[in-house]
């Protein structure tokens, strides 16, 4: 849909022609040259701590509050601790059975996951529609 955005694209076109330049490998030579302009690939570190949270109940989630997750992720020690943040295990829409892991929080000292768990506890993330 993106890409019908431009004039020079015909409607209903756009996934074909998204899918071709996957295909062709262009799209990830692009990928590779924007990271290394950024510092080069690089592995993705692993974070010391970690706590998961999970459905409280079974049904269909209807919302995530994004600005809520980027404050879990900031007490996490995010953007500054690169093996720190929110790793999503499921988006809107998505049907979830009660205990299933919903995001894992990471952090890079005892401390700082502490501070986000502790908001946490406060607050609601993901708004799971009864099934």
């Amino acid at each position: 849909k993106i890409l019908e955005f431009s004039k020079a694209v015909k409607k209903n076109t756009g996934r074909a022609i998204a899918q071709e330049i996957v295909d062709s490998g262009k799209a990830l030579k692009k990928f590779e040259r924007i990271c290394e302009a950024q510092g080069g690939m690089r592995e993705i570190p692993i974070s010391k701590f970690t706590h998961t949270v999970a459905s409280k109940n079974t049904g269909k989630i209807i919302a995530i509050d994004n600005r809520r997750i980027a404050r879990v992720a900031k007490l996490a020690g995010a953007p500054k601790s690169k093996a720190a943040g929110v790793e999503l295990l499921n988006s809107v829409n998505s049907l979830v059975v009660k205990n299933e892991p919903l995001f894992i929080v990471h952090a890079e000292s005892r401390g700082e996951l502490d501070y986000a768990v502790n908001y946490l506890e406060q607050t609601q993330i993901v708004t799971i529609e009864s099934a």
